[in-house]
């Protein structure tokens, strides 16, 4: 019983851990999305202020940094649901893992008491048992 406990703890460190793992990515590919949202939006301004002509190789090269970023926005976007759902289910899985981690020491505890509380009446009716024997 003790080592399914403990087999079951280890395993519940290693779903939070995995959960913690699938939030900082989380994190990352969210800051990855800002930023590109940002040089997206710099990119617009810098286009609306004419700082660009509208035609020429800037005006083409310009245009087409803002097609990729629109694209890797749509990739970062995927991404971040993608990752969203992976901690979700790695939330979930720590969850379970601490349900049955908490529900096996509460029976491992629950054992001991038995196995102990046995153990005291075994010992108190042999001790009386020799007190009350003739010679």
């Amino acid at each position: 019983m003790k080592a399914k406990l403990d087999r079951l703890r280890r395993i519940e460190r290693l779903q939070k851990r995995l959960h913690d793992l699938s939030i900082w990515r989380l994190d990352s590919v969210a800051r990855r999305r800002s930023s590109l949202q940002d040089s997206h939006m710099e990119m617009l301004s810098a286009l609306g202020d004419d700082a660009f002509p509208f035609d020429g190789p800037m005006a083409a090269a310009a245009s087409r940094r803002l097609r990729s970023l629109e694209m890797e926005i749509v990739a970062a976007r995927e991404m971040h649901e993608g990752q969203a759902q992976r901690a979700r289910e790695h939330g979930a899985k720590a969850r379970v893992a601490e349900g049955a981690a908490e529900a096996a020491n509460v029976r491992f505890r629950a054992e001991r008491e038995r196995k102990s509380l046995s153990e005291l009446i075994d010992r108190t009716l042999q001790a009386n048992s020799s007190v009350w024997r003739k010679p």
